[in-house]
């Protein structure tokens, strides 16, 4: 036991205890006072500022980006690629990733502007050109080299901050310019699209089908874009994928066209206008003839295929990849380059001479105004009402049948059927508009519902279109009549174009239009399905360029389009109409052409005026007699101002048809000058 003395001993003084309790109290108040300060540090930050940080944080943790999907293929009908898709890199730029102060922002653009070989003058032009999706950046460069790409991934977060290098898909023309118009090129959406009812699921930026069968079928081309979030830190580098939906790719477009067939006729539309232009112009309105574009279809007479579809000058839709130059844009929009963005064989109309005139020789055999046998003089002159119409030869040829008339492609037959027909419609013994009606029957006039954009209607001129016309162009006629010098011949034509007598349909606007002139206008297209009518026996197939779309799911939708039409046409009129175009090539306009073909070819040779300050527009139209491999074409060739039709249409016929039947291929010559 310890003694009593030890155990006192042991207890703390009074002053010790008391500094014992002075530091406990202030370690208490120590700690205290900073879960204060860090409660209240956490209210701040949850409370006053919590919505500001939670944006920021969010903005800063997960990216959210779209993955373009690829468009689908083009293909020819046997499967040969005339569109397909290449990836490349692409550089763009978001710019709400920018720097905020704008020096840094400028900084970060001319470092750029350096890296790629630009100025950063064509940088920010790009940037604000551009009216890409929030979601997708702006791109500035494509197809830039891998090494300059591994340097901006490298160097993103310090030196490119809101730059970007992807890999994209784009659109590839293995056989470059071939088939252009037909399958169009690609451009950014406009404001006005997006507004319409057929983009509402479209985004500022994305890229449509701006011509084509790019724009024809955009919905069974186009894909659906992907989606990736990415995690990222605060100075923009990716830590993680968080997740990810791919694109689907759109559905590969298969064409009517024949690869084969369609670099053969481009080649031979192109090497025919440049036999034109060392051709002499017999009219003397310039040295050689002018030439400067032209167009051909080639269809299938049975079904409405087109196998070919040819204008001349064209581009190179390769130019549009990634967004089209202004410099290359603006030559095509320019006329002294003729304009070559125009598929002139659906988008532009002409007269059309003598191939329009199967049309007045069905209206006046159907309606009795001659019959298959008959015959009708055919003149060098023909007059009307003290006005002497001319033929194109200044031989008569006496007494011909109509099917004569097709062979030696005789005016004059056709003006005397013309005034026949005028006079009964003014008389009230026939129906009202015969060779309107009859032209609208065939298909002329209107569209004829070709699977391609911007297809022109041409025009079927009667009395009801001549009044229309009339009413719309009068103020002109006024103003001119004012205008013209007293007691001249303008004053009075003019006066008299003024008054009601200029809406009146008189029988010279019969008579030109009975030779496929006067208001007639046509397009390629309607020629070549009209002579396809009379190769299968009078049905108008609707045209189309579409064969089948074939989905990434193995799925197989095919297209075809409706009936056009039938013609209401007697056995002997067709006999006629055969009949006279099988003489053409053999012993009539375009003998010098085809008499040495290996097979039959039916056709028509026309020569058309436009305005005597133009030099004439060459046609021909045909089809193969015989059947080929259970197929009949039917080929159209318009040349503008390219002189007859037998000089220079005919032998670019006669190639294409060459390629189409398996024969070995002539050289182009100008044919002898008949119309």
């Amino acid at each position: 036991m310890l003694p009593l003395a030890l155990v006192q001993r042991s207890t703390p003084p009074a002053d010790e205890a008391e500094s014992t309790r002075v530091r406990l109290t202030f370690l208490a108040l120590l700690v205290v006072t900073l879960f204060v300060l860090l409660f209240a540090r956490l209210w701040f930050l949850q409370v006053m500022a919590g919505s500001e940080f939670a944006g920021l944080a969010e903005g800063n943790a997960v990216r959210t980006v779209s993955l373009e999907a690829p468009r689908g293929r083009i293909l020819d009908r046997n499967g040969e690629a005339i569109v397909e898709n290449r990836y490349a890199f692409v550089v763009g730029v978001q710019p709400s990733e920018l720097p905020e102060e704008e020096d840094e922002a400028q900084a970060v653009l001319a470092d750029l502007a350096d890296l790629l070989g630009e100025s950063v003058e064509d940088l920010e032009h790009s940037i604000s050109s551009s009216r890409s999706s929030p979601l997708r950046p702006r791109p500035v460069a494509v197809d830039v080299p891998e090494d300059t790409v591994l340097y901006i991934w490298e160097n993103q977060s310090t030196r490119y901050p809101g730059v970007y290098a992807e890999l994209l898909p784009q659109r590839e023309y293995p056989h470059g310019d071939v088939a252009a118009h037909t399958v169009g090129y690609l451009g950014e959406i406009s404001a006005e699209e997006l507004e319409s009812e057929r983009y509402e699921h479209y985004q500022p930026g994305d890229v449509i089908g701006w011509a084509g069968v790019e724009r024809t079928y955009e919905d069974t081309l186009r894909g659906e874009e992907g989606l990736r979030r990415l995690e990222v830190n605060p100075r923009g580098d990716v830590l993680r994928q968080l997740d990810e939906v791919l694109p689907t790719p759109g559905a590969d477009l298969r064409l009517t066209l024949d690869l084969d067939v369609q670099q053969a006729t481009e080649e031979a539309l192109r090497e025919g206008i440049e036999e034109a232009r060392r051709t002499p112009d017999e009219r003397g309105i310039a040295p050689t003839l002018e030439a400067p574009g032209g167009g051909v279809v080639v269809i299938d007479a049975d079904t409405g295929e087109v196998h070919a579809l040819a204008s001349y000058p064209t581009f190179q839709p390769e130019e549009f990849v990634g967004g089209v130059s202004q410099d290359y844009y603006s030559g095509l929009l320019d006329s002294e380059n003729d304009f070559p963005l125009i598929n002139r064989a659906i988008q532009s109309s002409y007269p059309p001479g003598s191939v329009y005139k199967i049309v007045t020789a069905y209206a006046a055999l159907e309606e009795g105004f001659i019959s298959p046998d008959a015959t009708l003089p055919c003149p060098a002159r023909w007059e009307w009402n003290e006005q002497v119409f001319t033929n194109w030869s200044n031989f008569d040829s006496g007494e011909i049948t109509m099917a004569q008339s097709l062979v030696e492609s005789c005016n004059t037959v056709y003006y005397e059927l013309a005034r026949r027909i005028w006079n009964a419609e003014e008389s009230g013994d026939g129906d009202e508009e015969i060779l309107t009606a009859a032209g609208e029957k065939w298909g002329f006039g209107a569209t004829q519902g070709i699977d391609l954009p911007s297809e022109r209607a041409g025009v079927v001129p009667g009395r009801t279109w001549k009044r229309q016309f009339w009413e719309s162009a009068r103020d002109g006629y006024c103003a001119q009549a004012a205008a013209a010098a007293d007691g001249s011949y303008e004053q009075r034509l003019y006066e008299e174009l003024c008054s009601e007598q200029g809406a009146r349909w008189r029988g010279g606007d019969a008579v030109n239009m009975s030779t496929g002139q006067g208001d007639v206008q046509t397009t390629p297209l309607q020629v070549a399905n009209s002579f396809a009518a009379v190769a299968n026996g009078g049905t108008l197939h609707t045209p189309r360029v579409g064969l089948e779309a074939e989905r990434r799911d193995g799925t197989v939708d095919e297209i075809d389009g409706p009936l056009l039409g039938e013609l209401d046409m007697s056995d002997s009129t067709l006999s006629v109409l055969r009949n006279g175009l099988e003489g053409v090539t053999s012993r009539g306009t375009a003998e010098s052409v085809f008499s040495d073909f290996p097979t039959t070819i039916a056709g028509k040779t026309g020569t058309a005026e436009f305005g005597k300050s133009r030099q004439p527009f060459a046609w021909f139209g045909g089809y193969n007699v015989a059947e080929h491999d259970d197929r009949r074409f039917a080929v159209v060739a318009l040349v503008e101002e390219g002189g007859g039709g037998s000089q220079t249409a005919a032998p670019i016929v006669r190639r294409v048809f060459e390629e189409l039947l398996g024969y070995e291929a002539t050289e182009i010559e100008a044919g002898e000058s008949t119309e």
